[in-house]
């Protein structure tokens, strides 16, 4: 007896540490988490820094348009002897002298049509890297978005199947009593078990499922995400404004940024058509050299110090290159070609998901309205049903039923809820239009509230 008593006591205090522990850690919510990730998911990281790289493209692309400077010295140690001359005052004689030289060169395009397009072309491909960043941005607030409340609706799904499990071990533990006394038919009580059973089953795939998309959170945090922030259940749902379906289809045209990246993405081509086509035109380059040689002596006696200064225009007109110009022109108009039908493809594919989107919000308003009153309606019918059963006008299966109606109908609620929170964001998504006030606005639907 007093074993007991000490084991109850260690009980409790293990259960009051825990639940101080739970009070004291402060949950995280929806912007926490985004400034973590912020800092740490890879994805987003990695478009970072491709995007700091691409901005080097035009420094690159104006430096052919720009002079080149070059500097050359030289120092030469000669030994020269004659053996032979015309002049036979010079005969037999030698030198040892040295020989110090310099030399400044600078070149300049003056026309290079290729070079002139591929430096149009580097300024989109900037822009173009602009837009990919900020679109790797608006993916990392919707893909954290996405995990975290999956975090959320496996939780919530897992609370309310531990509730079906629990009504079904009552129920089975009940019935076996009275089976015992002939007041529970045998069918009943199987019926019951295997109700159990495979809410049990239900519970433990959940369980998996739950700890993965904590795992997939863990991917853009760096580390396992502690508690998370709930939702409320009394979030104001809210029909999208414009309320033209329409409207947001011709938004996600018009500021989709992967649709933007594929537009941009066409001009960089035809650029590069151009810049191909520029290898058949002819170059013309400016060079300016200086350069001085001083020499020490020579066998004819006597130093020198000569200054050269030269200015060259030089033409290169291309005559013929095997083909190879044409062939790459023809290669680039079919690459073109290809960005143009993924163009059109992701269009259709962008609209498509603005119209889904809008249209999931709207169906998820109407069934969260739809299934409160049917959990109502269904809380109802179970304490009736129950009432019936102790009274013998309802047999067991039929308790049953309505438990396992109600727990089907939170579980719709529940999804629905999500859908209709993730929905907001993937429809601001389509159009290009999701920012960090979207997730604040989203956050004030949250909760620390962990019952």
């Amino acid at each position: 007896m007093e074993n007991k008593k000490i084991i109850r006591a260690i009980a409790s205090a293990g259960l009051c540490s825990v639940l101080l522990s739970s009070v004291q850690a402060q949950a995280e919510d929806l912007i926490d988490i985004w400034k973590v990730a912020e800092k740490n998911d890879s994805k987003y990281l990695s478009a970072y820094h491709k995007f700091r790289s691409d901005q080097e493209i035009v420094n690159l692309s104006r430096a052919d348009l720009l002079p080149t400077i070059s500097f050359q010295y030289e120092h030469k140690e000669t030994s020269q002897t004659i053996n032979e001359s015309d002049n036979a005052v010079f005969y037999g004689n030698s030198a040892d002298y040295p020989t110090d030289s310099y030399g400044l060169t600078l070149t300049q395009s003056i026309f290079d049509y290729s070079r002139w397009q591929r430096y149009d072309q580097s300024k989109i491909s900037a822009n173009r890297a602009e837009i990919e960043y900020k679109q790797a941005r608006q993916q990392l607030l919707l893909r954290l978005s996405e995990s975290y409340f999956l975090v959320l609706e496996r939780s919530d799904q897992l609370e309310a199947i531990a509730a079906e499990k629990k009504a079904m071990l009552k129920h089975v533990e009940v019935s076996e009593k009275k089976h015992k006394t002939g007041l529970v038919r045998t069918v009943d009580l199987q019926d019951a078990s295997a109700r159990y059973l495979n809410a049990l089953s239900k519970e433990t795939e959940l369980q998996s499922r739950l700890m993965d998309s904590r795992y997939a959170l863990r991917e853009s945090l760096g580390s396992m995400p502690g508690n998370l922030s709930r939702l409320r259940s009394d979030v104001k749902l809210e029909m999208p404004v414009p309320s033209d379906p329409e409207e947001w289809v011709r938004l996600a045209a018009k500021n989709n940024p992967e649709l933007q990246v594929l537009n941009l993405s066409l001009n960089e081509a035809d650029k590069e058509i151009k810049a191909l086509r520029g290898g058949h035109y002819p170059t013309l380059d400016l060079l300016l050299t200086h350069g001085n040689e001083a020499k020490e002596g020579s066998p004819f006696g006597g130093t020198s110090d000569i200054d050269t200064t030269e200015v060259t225009v030089q033409l290169n007109v291309p005559l013929y290159s095997g083909g190879k110009t044409s062939a790459k022109v023809r290669q680039a108009i079919e690459k073109r070609n290809s960005v143009l039908e993924d163009r059109n493809d992701k269009q259709r594919s962008v609209e498509r998901s603005a119209h889904d989107a809008y249209r999931r919000i709207n169906e998820a308003i109407v069934q969260i309205d739809a299934l409160e009153k049917s959990l109502q309606a269904q809380e109802l019918r179970l304490k009736s049903k129950s009432a019936g059963h102790r009274s013998g006008q309802n047999s067991l299966v039929e308790v049953l039923d309505v438990e396992q109606d109600l727990s089907d109908a939170r579980q719709a609620l529940i999804k629905a809820r999500y859908d209709y929170v993730l929905n907001v964001l993937r429809l601001k998504f389509a159009v290009g239009a999701l920012q960090e006030e979207d997730l604040s606005a989203i956050n004030n639907w949250l909760t620390n509230d962990q019952s």
